[in-house]
């Protein structure tokens, strides 16, 4: 592999002093977002960093990521880390590129707008019923819950309805919760490492296995289906039946799978960690925690909530969206050049990397008064600079599933307000850990309490 030489230093913008082999890798690796806030306030927003010799431009300004991922995105891939991830999502729309993830895209876009996804809001509430039961429990003997696993088997399951329907039994829904996890985390550690040796190791053989576990099981459902000759209102049933503007196409069961893997991916485990900051901020402030309480009981009073009751939450979405500035799950959305090109004037070569931190763009005082409060009245009131805010990314690449995501987080999120209070003692973990996904620093424990 040709390692990108680092920039002349008369062309580059002044960056963080690095250690000659290793980089910025000890820092990054002791607290990522540490370092690159510190360098942000040093070296302003545009700067570079060395992943060993590896270098890459940091982008927080709103104009330069418009430059990487709307206006120049066709002088760029997907960075090396969704690179790393193709043998676990194959050429799936996160790790696809070309002509295949431009014909998969169109195809797969109607499934994803808001009128078709709103049909499955009745499968989302159902799909929550679980973990109010187990909310409840936890009420009424006192026992506290571990706010992030709870969020996460409830995105799990949610969007293994969506995803499944009708056709995910509860044997299949347990190897879902069963596998998935530990493939995620290989996955994770496969992207953090500088190399990619694939040796069978045990932890190698059990990403293996549950690989192939769920292979299976997707292979098994697709089967079914296209033996059935049935659709269906769920996203696997839409896709089997797309067909692009001429009615010609349609996803192979090779396709099939590796859309669903990263549905899986990207669908479960960011509405969990939103949802984990949402009711930990929450928490934090019990003010905004019963004014959002009080427009939701308003709202539903003892029916479940539907799509159209998300138009009618305004100060419930205003937290939802505070909370993705605050946290974005997706806080980093890294690119590579695939030939020269400049950003906001600074050269890249082909090969070289740049990275839009939307953490530190959702965090940059230039563009959000007091960038550190949880204030969701901002988003009620005044206007936002373009592009300031991009938790789900910008241009052609924008993540499709970004409706789906919003209507989980409100529909579940009203669910749990409607019932219950969640207190997270202390005020929680303030620490973050920056991985594939942007996470608490330590597990979120609540007590829980009937809503009054």
């Amino acid at each position: 592999m040709t390692v990108p030489l680092p920039l002349p230093d008369l062309q580059r913008p002044e960056g963080p002093r690095g250690h000659p082999l290793l980089g910025h890798l000890p820092q990054l690796r002791q607290d990522a977002l540490g370092f690159l806030r510190h360098s942000r306030a040093a070296y302003g927003d545009v700067f570079p960093i060395r992943f060993g010799r590896q270098e890459v431009l940091v982008v927080a300004d709103p104009a330069a990521a418009r430059e990487v991922l709307v206006t120049k995105a066709a002088s760029f891939r997907k960075g090396r880390g969704i690179q790393k991830m193709e043998p676990f999502l194959g050429t799936g729309l996160l790790a696809a590129e070309g002509e295949v993830w431009r014909g998969h895209r169109r195809l797969m876009q109607p499934s994803f707008h808001r009128s078709a996804l709103e049909g499955m809001a009745g499968d989302i509430v159902a799909s929550a019923e679980p973990m109010l039961r187990e909310l409840a429990r936890a009420a009424q003997s006192g026992a506290e819950v571990d706010v992030g696993s709870e969020m996460l088997r409830v995105a799990l399951r949610a969007v293994a309805t969506v995803l499944f329907g009708t056709a995910l039994r509860d044997e299949d829904l347990a190897v879902v919760e069963r596998e998935l996890p530990p493939l995620l985390t290989s996955t994770a550690n496969r992207i953090r490492s500088l190399v990619d040796w694939d040796l069978p190791t045990p932890a190698r053989q059990r990403e293996k296995a549950s690989q192939q576990a769920l292979d299976q099981l997707i292979h098994r459902i697709i089967r079914e289906r296209r033996t059935a000759g049935a659709g269906g209102h769920d996203l696997l049933g839409m896709l089997i039946a797309a067909r692009d503007e001429e009615g010609r196409g349609g996803l192979s069961d090779a396709e099939l799978r590796d859309e669903a893997m990263t549905l899986f991916l990207a669908g479960h485990e960011t509405t969990a960690t939103l949802l984990t900051f949402l009711f930990l901020e929450l928490s934090r402030h019990p003010e905004v925690r019963t004014r959002a309480a009080a427009e939701v009981q308003e709202m539903l009073e003892d029916r479940a909530p539907t799509a159209a009751d998300m138009r009618r939450l305004p100060f419930l979405n205003a937290c939802i969206q505070e909370a993705l500035r605050l946290y974005p799950p997706a806080w980093l959305l890294p690119r590579q050049a695939t030939q020269p090109v400049t950003v906001r004037g600074v050269p890249l070569a082909a090969g070289q990397g740049a990275s839009v931190n939307v953490f530190l763009l959702h965090r940059n005082a230039r563009f959000w008064p007091r960038p550190d409060a949880f204030l969701p009245e901002r988003w009620l009131t005044g206007e936002r600079v373009p592009d300031a805010f991009m938790p789900f990314g910008a241009g052609a690449r924008m993540c499709i599933g970004n409706h789906l995501a919003i209507m989980e987080a409100t529909l579940i999120s009203a669910l749990v307000l409607r019932g219950f209070t969640l207190d997270v003692p202390g005020g929680g973990p303030t620490g973050l850990v920056a991985g594939v996904t942007l996470k608490p620093g330590a597990p979120v424990w609540a007590r829980v309490s009937p809503t009054a």
